[in-house]
């Protein structure tokens, strides 16, 4: 199969009432382990990766490759998407490259500059039908603490004006999540994510749910997020079963010392898409 544009999986989602979980991608058995977990509970996924996950592949083209060999091996349906560029160039590289969704992260700068580059970004995606997410507000990292600042959190009025002015496909909102660890209990912001959900059709998207108490996120689901991103706790079960193959199974043969990493990691991502999506296969 093809890989989807990911709007149209979200819309799907958002209608649906469940989420598409979006798995960050650094190598290609964390690629598989995903692959393998849409596969086996017949769910979309997302694959996506940041510049610098990327990078860690050779480039944007290499990882849009395996992912795409993965997507016809298993018959899953699948985008692929650009998480947390950077810049214009990033977001062409990946355009270039095949990918089917794009975001580039002006979260940090002014409501007016993001405006702008958001809606540049939709200009160069838009005529290759390819969607485009961006994130009003701005998710912090486990470095910045648990404290939540109110200046960061998105403004639901504001959301309309820039929906309006970018022609964005999705919007990540900041709700009270963090990218990384959690320090202390997160309490989401359900009562302005539902009156963003009022005043916005298109699919929203919650960055950090990594952590995130699992009643949490099913409230925030059935409020109108339709993808929910995970990378932290992926990547940590997959240095733990690392470590755990240590205990057992000789490095020098890495195709058997790898097989319970992959396990783990599918297991891992099995879990949240049963989490986020109530009608994927048991």
């Amino acid at each position: 199969m093809p890989l989807c544009r990911m709007d149209d999986l979200l819309k799907k989602a958002r209608s649906g009432h469940y989420a598409v979980g979006a798995f960050e991608c650094w190598d290609s058995n964390n690629i598989r382990a995903i692959a393998l977990a849409a596969a086996e509970t017949g769910a979309p996924v997302i694959f996506q990766a940041s510049p610098v996950e990327y990078g860690t592949m050779g480039g944007a083209d290499m990882l849009r490759r395996i992912v795409e060999g993965y997507v016809e091996k298993y018959h899953i349906t699948a985008a692929l998407h650009l998480d947390h560029g950077s810049t214009l160039e990033h977001v062409q590289e990946c355009i270039d490259a095949g990918f089917t969704s794009v975001m580039l992260d002006a979260s940090s700068l002014s409501f007016e500059e993001n405006c702008e580059l958001s809606r540049r970004t939709v200009e160069l995606a838009h005529p290759k039908d390819i969607s485009v997410e961006a994130e009003l507000g701005h998710v912090g990292g486990a470095a910045e603490g648990d404290v939540i600042s109110e200046a960061t959190l998105t403004v639901p009025e504001e959301a309309v004006k820039f929906v309006d002015d970018t022609g964005i496909d999705c919007l990540a909102v900041a709700i009270g999540t963090i990218h990384g660890d959690y320090r202390g209990e997160p309490h989401l912001r359900l009562e302005r994510l539902a009156k963003i959900a009022a005043a916005l059709p298109l699919p929203l998207v919650l960055h950090g749910g990594s952590g995130t108490p699992p009643e949490q996120l099913e409230r925030a689901i059935r409020l109108g997020i339709a993808k929910i991103n995970i990378c932290t706790d992926i990547h940590k079960t997959s240095l733990h079963a690392i470590e755990q193959a240590k205990l057992h199974l000789t490095p020098s043969v890495p195709g058997r010392f790898y097989e319970p990493v992959v396990e783990a990691v599918k297991t891992q991502v099995m879990h949240y898409i049963r989490q986020f999506n109530p009608m994927s296969r048991e």
